[in-house]
C-alpha cells in the first residue's frame, strides 16, 4: 500500500509540475516570478514565528520576491505581485500538506521540497496566460 501511494503521489506532482514547462510557453517571466515567489514565500514560512503571522510573513515576502523578480524580467510590478502573492499562496497551501507525516519521513522531507513548487505551477501557467 505504501509503494501504491507513493507511485500515485509522485505521478500526480510530475503532471501538476508540468505546468511550469506549459507557462514557459506562454510566458518565461511568469516562472521565473513564480519559482522566486515560492522560494522565499516557503523560506519565510519557516521562521520560528506563531503561525499566523508566519503565514502574513511568507505572503508578503512571496508577493516582495514577485515584484522583484518582475524588475529583474521586465513584468510590471502590480502584475508580478499579483502572480507572487497567488503562487505564494499556492506555495504554502502545498507546504501545509506536505506537513502531514504519512506514510514516512522520507516522504515528508521530499514532499516538503516538491509540493509547494507544484501546488503553484496551475497557478503561474493561469495568471501567466492572463496577465503577462
Amino acid at each position: 500500500m505504501y509503494g501504491l501511494t507513493a507511485a500515485v503521489a509522485s505521478s500526480a506532482l510530475t503532471v501538476i509540475a508540468a505546468g511550469h514547462l506549459a507557462a514557459v510557453a506562454e510566458s518565461s517571466d511568469a516562472v521565473v516570478v513564480g519559482a522566486a515567489a515560492v522560494a522565499v514565500g516557503t523560506l519565510a514560512r519557516a521562521l520560528p514565528l506563531p503561525t499566523p503571522a508566519a503565514v502574513v510573513l511568507g505572503l508578503l515576502a512571496a508577493a516582495g520576491a514577485g515584484v522583484g523578480a518582475g524588475h529583474l524580467t521586465g513584468t510590471g510590478t502590480g502584475t508580478a505581485a499579483v502572480l507572487g502573492l497567488a503562487a505564494g499562496a499556492c506555495a504554502l497551501v502545498g507546504l501545509r500538506v506536505a506537513a502531514y507525516d504519512y506514510p514516512s519521513r522520507f516522504v515528508h522531507m521530499t514532499a516538503g521540497v516538491a509540493l509547494p513548487l507544484a501546488a503553484a505551477a496551475p497557478a503561474v501557467y493561469v495568471l501567466g496566460r492572463a496577465l503577462v
